[in-house]
């Protein structure tokens, strides 16, 4: 049953994101559910990954005001390639996970911004106020990139609780023993 808290937990970064719009002046220079799916395929593979990545994907893709399929298709790749390299990658160590998800956000604004330079065709008038856009975006990722990272680990630790193909003994604090 507490498998299920993973859809609330993705539901209330989805709303924090929409919500959040409003309070803020310009763009809003995070990515929410982009820090979830990380995590997602982090914690539990390339299969589950790719499942969130496609799914909030595709919500994200209904509330953008921009072309049908972007979001779609990065967060599911990105939730299947963070699951296939999740072994390379030391999950204790935050300093990673903050520039994998500053890479990663970068690597994804440039992409986006390809494609918006070439649909307007306006390369020169833009750029500058988009690279700072980029920038803040990028810093944004990475500044809650522990926070949203520790939750999801205290949050896997109590579904793992529950089930009982898995030794919820490895995720308890041993007691030192004298």
């Amino acid at each position: 049953m507490r498998m299920w808290s993973w859809m609330g937990a993705a539901f209330l970064l989805l709303l924090l994101q929409t919500t959040s719009l409003g309070y803020f002046r310009g763009n809003l220079f995070l990515d929410l559910p982009l820090l979830f799916i990380y995590g997602m395929g982090l914690f539990y593979g390339p299969v589950q990954g790719l499942l969130w990545g496609l799914s909030l994907g595709m919500l994200q893709d209904a509330a953008a005001p921009d072309w049908f399929g972007f979001y779609l298709a990065t967060r599911g790749l990105t939730g299947y390639g963070i699951g296939r390299v999740k072994e390379m990658i030391f999950k204790n160590r935050y300093f990673y996970h903050i520039l994998i998800i500053g890479g990663l956000s970068l690597g994804l604004r440039l992409l986006y911004g390809l494609s918006l330079f070439w649909l307007s065709g306006d390369l020169s008038s833009s750029m500058a106020a988009y690279g700072r856009e980029t920038v803040r975006y990028c810093l944004g990722n990475m500044a809650l990139t522990a926070p949203v990272l520790w939750g999801m680990e205290r949050l896997r630790r109590w579904v793992a609780e529950e089930d009982v193909t898995y030794p919820a003994e490895k995720h308890r604090k041993k007691k030192p023993t004298r």
